[in-house]
């Protein structure tokens, strides 16, 4: 059994594999939950993922005897050709990995859609060659909010209204909108420069990708768990070196 442990910036997610078979997951608060999880669970490998402060990670690795902690040295199934490896993060590492996984000698796209927006391309050389990064829902919000005097802080997604009636609804208007049309024409333009592009949807915000009306709906596929199936892959990898 593999362990996977992905600490991000919002939120900390385990799952416990057979080989590549997702057995169990859970999404928990704080890292002193950890120990606790792990008295319940029987494994035998373990990978960490974290864009924590080097603190939090330690405290996490020294739980275990000898963990793989996902850095830009660990061996991984796919070429990685990002220019600045050290700077990527492991969470965009892990997707690609996923996306690899998920579909193997495709140009495939993954969307992340959480604290931060983020886009990864791999091609049909199963190589990660990089994408963008942009501000998430809840960032776009809070800039608002945060840089200015008098726009309220609000995310309340429910609103459905292009032309905001209101200052809320203008805000929630600009800022889902703005994202929305930021990803269709990343999809279009990415589509116009690779054959049969595949793209994945993952993330926090996931279901909000998903209800989004989109065109391309033929050639998207959604996986709430990618980053944490890209770390088990990881993880097997590393196991049969």
């Amino acid at each position: 059994m593999n362990l996977v442990i992905d600490i991000g910036n919002t939120q900390i997610k385990w799952a416990l594999f057979n080989q590549s078979e997702l057995i169990q997951n859970e999404v928990i608060d704080s890292i002193k939950e950890i120990p606790k999880v792990i008295e319940k669970l029987t494994f035998s490998e373990v990978i960490i993922s974290s864009v924590a402060s080097q603190e939090d990670t330690n405290f996490v690795k020294l739980l275990f005897d000898n963990p793989i902690v996902l850095n830009f040295k660990t061996p991984i199934p796919i070429e990685n050709k990002y220019q600045s490896p050290q700077t990527l993060g492991n969470d965009r590492l892990a997707n690609a990995v996923g996306g690899y996984l998920s579909f193997p000698h495709h140009n495939t796209l993954i969307i992340d859609a959480g604290t931060c927006l983020k886009f990864d391309f791999i091609n049909q050389k199963n190589e990660y060659l990089g994408g963008a990064i942009a501000p998430g829902l809840k960032m776009r919000f809070k800039a608002l909010h945060t840089f200015t005097a008098n726009l309220p802080f609000v995310e309340n997604l429910e609103i459905d209204s292009f032309v905001g009636r209101n200052t809320q609804e203008s805000i929630v208007s600009g800022c889902a909108n703005g994202m929305k049309n930021e990803i269709v024409q990343t999809i279009a333009e990415y589509q116009s420069q690779h054959e049969n592009l595949k793209v994945i949807f993952t993330g926090g915000d996931i279901t909000w990708l998903e209800n989004m009306n989109l065109s391309q709906k033929n050639s998207i596929f959604a996986d709430r768990w990618l980053t944490l199936r890209g770390l088990n892959e990881i993880l097997n990898y590393n196991a049969q070196k």
